[in-house]
């Protein structure tokens, strides 16, 4: 991320998503969830992903292209947990990485 977002600022496109994505397109996206985890977004970058980044542009949060790219799958995350309640999977914990040459 090359600039933070004010959380703020966060909950207002959530809720905007929340407003504008279709809730048969979040149940599909939930499912899609459940089946492939927290790698879901990935067959989604190009798709639903750029028509996410787009929505956002066009309701003031343009961000840049960075930021939008590394923001996208955490903010459709939320809208998940806020529509249906939780995340249809269990997000991993970040590890303290670890480096083999030391």
């Amino acid at each position: 991320m090359l600039f933070p977002i004010d959380p703020i600022e966060k909950e207002k496109a959530v809720q905007y998503l929340i407003d504008k994505i279709p809730a048969e397109t979040l149940e599909d996206i939930a499912k899609e969830m459940k089946e492939k985890g927290s790698h879901w977004w990935i067959l989604h970058h190009h798709g639903f992903g750029m028509d996410v980044r787009n929505l956002l542009r066009e309701g003031g949060f343009d961000w840049g292209p960075i930021d939008l790219d590394n923001m996208w799958v955490e903010l459709v995350e939320e809208v998940v947990k806020k529509k249906f309640g939780k995340l249809p999977y269990k997000k991993l914990k970040k590890s303290k990485k670890t480096t083999s040459w030391k």
